[in-house]
């Protein structure tokens, strides 16, 4: 704006002098053409005449000069409406900056102390899946201690305990095993089938579980019925396991494939609580708390130790 103003004023003199010099020019054609009283008359000569032409229409250097003026102020005023709009323009732009600068200063702000706040959450969410993992191993110990004098029995027909299966538990325990297994304080608390609701036919039948008075005759049970080996019941071959939370059965129940071989081999082991599995071999005992550590300890397992009675049958 500054410059336009400053190159304005030759602009002006330029043209303030132009008009001058048209107006004298204008005159001094206006005076001549007048003739003066001492001139003789021009001879007629109608053949060499020539007709008059019309400059009415043809603009002159006034007209041209107005009309630069009035193009010059036009611009000025476009010009200067324009720079004012602009100014506004700017003038709105600078507040939506400052407030864009407050916004992102106060965003940042918040996101500091967000990040203040968070930096230990790492930290404390492995804390607190520790005291997770090891409230969830408690309670799962508790379930299996509330289930320790529980006995699994497999196979046992449908309905064979009829309306009282207490009743029905404690004698044929008796009858399977033998007096002798069992303390003279021997009661069963209760007996259920479980599920509860009888599957579809065809089924295998639902484990049935006993709950004894003493988990010393629970164990005296088990080991007595490992002592049998086979058990029958009306043509039904039962057997007898401890009773565990589902979560331990998981985890037996994965071993199963490592205790067929096992046995294909000849190696005797137990599974001991919650489900670590011994192995002897050699007279030295081995412990996994995995079946992948099983597998990976026969692929590895020494050759002239391999052989064994059933192995080599």
């Amino acid at each position: 704006l500054s410059r336009f103003k400053n190159t304005q004023r030759p602009r002006s003199e330029a043209a303030t002098r132009l008009e001058q010099f048209a107006r004298k020019n204008s005159q001094e054609t206006a005076g001549s053409s007048t003739p003066s009283p001492s001139a003789s008359p021009p001879l007629s000569d109608t053949s060499t005449k020539e007709p008059p032409t019309d400059n009415s229409s043809a603009p002159t250097s006034v007209d041209l000069m107005s009309a630069i003026l009035q193009c010059q102020t036009s611009l000025t005023t476009t010009f200067t409406s324009k720079i004012e709009e602009l100014k506004i323009d700017l003038s709105l732009i600078k507040q939506d900056i400052q407030t864009i600068r407050e916004r992102t200063g106060a965003l940042e702000e918040r996101v500091g102390g967000v990040e203040d706040r968070t930096a230990n959450l790492p930290q404390e969410l492995t804390q607190i899946k520790t005291q997770l993992q090891t409230v969830t191993d408690r309670m799962d110990d508790l379930e299996n201690r509330q289930r320790r004098s529980n006995v699994r029995v497999l196979g046992l027909p449908e309905r064979s305990e009829g309306a009282h299966p207490e009743t029905f538990a404690e004698t044929w325990l008796k009858e399977l095993l033998g007096q002798d297994a069992f303390s003279p304080q021997f009661v069963v608390e209760r007996a259920h089938r479980v599920p509860l609701r009888p599957l579809p036919p065809g089924a295998p039948p639902r484990a049935f579980l006993i709950k004894l008075l003493n988990y010393r005759d629970r164990d005296s049970a088990l080991r007595e019925a490992r002592k049998k080996g086979d058990l029958q019941y009306a043509g039904a071959r039962i057997s007898l396991y401890p009773d565990y939370s589902s979560t331990v059965q998981k985890k037996r129940s994965s071993y199963t494939g490592v205790k067929r071989k096992l046995r294909d081999l000849g190696l005797e082991y137990t599974m001991l609580y919650p489900a670590k599995l011994k192995i002897m071999d050699g007279g030295k005992a081995h412990f996994f708390d995995r079946p992948e550590l099983v597998l990976e300890w026969l692929e590895h397992r020494p050759d002239n130790a391999r052989g064994s009675p059933r192995a080599q049958r």
